[in-house]
């Protein structure tokens, strides 16, 4: 069986968790700085995938680690 994971993204210091229907959920996190939203990210397991622009041309960090973390 392949290995599951979960998905976020990280713009700014809002952290927004990807549900399974692919659209973000309301659950979001906000950290005070974009250095304590990595940190934290990394804490919790979440790897880092890919950064690219999101539509208003602020970079967005996509994220995953194996569900069950």
């Amino acid at each position: 069986m392949a290995q599951r994971f979960e998905h976020c993204r990280l713009v700014g210091t809002k952290i927004e968790y990807l549900g399974r229907a692919g659209i973000f959920e309301d659950k979001g996190d906000s950290a005070g700085n974009e250095h304590k939203a990595w940190d934290q990210l990394e804490k919790d397991g979440w790897e880092l995938v890919s950064v690219v622009p999101d539509k208003s041309g602020e970079h967005a960090a996509y994220f995953k680690r194996p569900v069950g973390k």
